[in-house]
This record gives C-alpha cells, sequence and structure tokens, in this order.
C-alpha cells in the first residue's frame, strides 16, 4: 500500500482484512470506509485506488479492476494501481493490458518501499503474457534478466521471493521447440534456491 494513501482507520482494517482471519465484520468495515472515502475525495486517485484494494481483497475483481483503472487515469502512473491492474488483467486474459501496465511500471518505486518482490512478480506476469501473446523474442531478452534477479538473492536469509507457478505453468504448456527449452533451461537455474523442484522440469 503507499504509505500516503488511506487514513489510518482504513489502514488497520486494511492490515486485518490481509493478516489476520477473514472476518465478515472486517470486510464490511472496510468497504464501508472506502465508499466514505470515496464520497469525500470523487477525484482522488488514491480515494479509487483504495476502493479498488478493497474490492480486490472482497473478490469483486470487475469492479476492483474498473476502480484500479480510475486511478491510474486520474494519476497517470500511479504504482499499486499498475500493480493489481496486472493481475487482474492477467487473470482476465487481457495480456496487452499487462504488457502496456507493466510498460508504466517503475522498479525504484517497489525498491523503495523495500517491496521488490512485488515488482518481480509483476515482472513475471508480463513475461507470461508476452509467452501468451506470442513474442518469443521479448521473451528470449528478458527471461534471462528475471532469472538473474532470483539467482543473485538465493543465498539471502532476509530476502523473500516468490515462488514462480506463471511461468511453471506457462513451461507446462508450451510443445516442443526453442521457446520450451528456453523456459526449462532458465527455470532450472532457480532449482537451487528451493523456488522449483527438479521433477518438475
Amino acid at each position: 500500500m503507499p504509505a500516503d494513501t488511506p487514513p489510518a482507520s482504513i489502514t488497520g482494517l486494511i492490515e486485518a482484512a490481509e493478516d489476520g482471519p477473514e472476518v465478515p465484520e472486517t470486510f464490511g468495515r472496510l468497504l464501508r470506509e472506502s465508499e466514505r472515502l470515496l464520497k469525500e475525495a470523487p477525484g482522488s486517485a488514491d480515494a479509487h485506488y483504495v476502493r479498488g484494494y478493497t474490492l480486490y481483497l472482497l473478490g469483486a475483481h470487475a469492479e476492483a479492476r474498473a476502480a484500479f483503472e480510475r486511478a491510474e487515469l486520474l494519476r497517470r502512473g500511479h504504482q499499486w494501481a499498475l500493480f493489481h491492474l496486472i493481475v487482474l488483467a492477467y487473470r482476465d486474459g487481457d495480456h496487452g493490458a499487462v504488457l502496456g501496465a507493466f510498460s508504466r511500471l517503475e522498479r525504484a518505486s517497489f525498491e523503495g518501499e523495500d517491496q521488490l518482490w512485488r515488482y518481480l512478480v509483476a515482472w513475471e506476469y508480463a513475461l507470461c503474457s508476452a509467452v501468451r501473446l506470442g513474442l518469443d523474442e521479448h521473451v528470449t531478452a528478458r527471461l534471462p534478466e528475471l532469472i538473474a534477479e532470483y539467482t543473485a538473492r538465493q543465498d539471502d536469509p532476509e530476502e523473500i521471493l516468490e515462488r514462480p507457478g506463471r511461468l511453471l505453468q506457462v513451461y507446462g504448456e508450451q510443445p516442443d521447440g526453442p521457446l520450451r527449452d528456453l523456459l526449462r533451461d532458465q527455470l532450472a537455474l532457480l532449482v537451487p534456491g528451493g523456488w522449483i523442484r527438479p521433477d518438475e522440469l
């Protein structure tokens, strides 16, 4: 979450919804508070982002995506809105939108909030979208760069990176050929770090 976005009351509710058990009362209060914030500041990109994130947590993905799109329209380059747009656009199979949003994502914004792992997740989504769009040259050029980000951190106990499950899925769907070979060879580099098991390749 952007540090300057929601009031403390909403921040507390979001943290409870993210980290605690899924208590209906917590989600109900969060929904009401996000509605109130949006009414108070309908032209605020952050208000639309908070509303979108609330809907995202509640599983209302279509409405959440619309709210994130509105937030990014009101403030071009709203990094957290873009991140969640990438997640939801991929879920919707809108791979062109994934690549468009990722092209506006700024690594430095996530490094500054000690959230680099989220940038790497977004990068994984973008590469998987490129595979699905048949952009093999792009994947060939950029996949080794992403894998290098993982291998550079495999001995750092403080760095927790998400398992690249989407890349594994894409690999499993590929027919025999150069792209499948590339995916296998690159994903194999993640075995020593424990992100992938040898029997998955």
